[in-house]
């Protein structure tokens, strides 16, 4: 009798596109601000980017952060057009909720927010109306059946910082704060992944962190990173500084510590990253620069953009 031959599928192969913070203030949302870039993000398995503030109509702001704190700018109280949504629909699958603008007015602000996101079919994560809402994994499963996870966190440092942000808890909205008492080794961290990834197969962190504009990660974002990776998590992805940080591979995974601003009213040098894998298993990725020039996001020259990448590049060199 001849041997059964077993034969293991091969594992297909999917991308993700990651771009980094969308700030649409002062930005018309008929000026089709991402066109010239959209196309990147729509050939994509899944394309991400964090919504960095809330689009609504919604007119009281948080009084979590003082008129004394945003005279002297040390806070920023940011929303934008609701008819931003139309820069977003068909463009994007997942949307990160958790930072420091997303309640910047309020629950109605919040709301709006979702909704607008819910009607578009744009998915997203680290905000809801409590804390078992917020902490939730959105689900996207592909067409060869992978089911990719997102969990999305406020990974600021302080207690304070995050209470300014309106973290959610058991009875009351807000985001996924992760207080982790300044230790980014903590043992929570395995918690939270493993809770995830009993509804997925590929786990996607998205985590707002680190130091307003500094292209060099610290070392909390390093080791939480890290400790995120060695918990079980499959790609990080970075957010905050404003500002482009280096990346890694750990124990052959992916960590994007910071991809900067992906649409700002400010000029400012940016990039989108496409990452490539093969079932669960992460193959290549790679840097495309870009940049904000009066309220729209643009490519660089075919003349300029070897040099830029080259200056992108050189960051990863910066992860100790």
């Amino acid at each position: 009798m001849l041997p059964i031959l077993m034969t293991l599928a091969t594992p297909k192969p999917w991308t993700l596109v990651a771009g980094g913070d969308i700030m649409f203030y002062g930005i018309g949302a008929k000026t089709a601000p991402l066109n010239e870039i959209a196309s990147t993000f729509r050939r994509a398995d899944i394309a991400y980017a964090n919504l960095e503030i809330p689009i609504t109509s919604a007119q009281t702001p948080t009084r979590r952060k003082t008129a004394e704190e945003i005279k002297a700018k040390h806070q920023f109280i940011l929303k934008a057009d609701p008819g931003h949504i139309a820069n977003l629909k068909g463009t994007f699958d997942l949307l990160s909720l958790a930072n420091n603008h997303a309640m910047d007015y309020g629950v109605k602000g919040l709301n709006e927010t979702k909704a607008l996101l819910d009607k578009a079919g744009i998915q997203h994560s680290g905000a809801g109306s409590n804390v078992a809402e917020a902490i939730r994994p959105t689900i996207k499963t592909l067409p060869n059946g992978i089911r990719v996870g997102m969990i999305s966190y406020l990974a600021f440092m302080s207690t304070g910082g995050l209470w300014k942000c309106t973290p959610a808890t058991s009875k009351t909205p807000g985001l996924a704060g992760l207080d982790l008492g300044a230790n980014p080794k903590h043992e929570r961290v395995k918690a939270i992944v493993k809770a995830a990834k009993k509804n997925c197969d590929f786990l996607i962190v998205a985590l707002h962190w680190g130091i307003e504009r500094q292209n060099k990660p610290t070392k909390y974002q390093i080791d939480l990173g890290r400790n995120f990776i060695n918990s079980g998590a499959d790609v990080v992805l970075g957010a905050h500084p404003h500002r482009l940080q280096g990346r890694e591979i750990y124990k052959g995974k992916p960590i994007l510590y910071s991809m900067g601003n992906l649409i700002s009213p400010l000029p400012a040098a940016s990039a989108i990253y496409t990452l490539r894998f093969d079932g669960t298993k992460f193959s290549s990725w790679d840097i495309r620069p870009m940049r904000n020039a009066g309220g729209k996001a643009k490519w660089y020259s075919t003349k300029d953009e070897p040099a830029i990448k080259r200056q992108i590049l050189a960051l990863d060199k910066l992860i100790r």
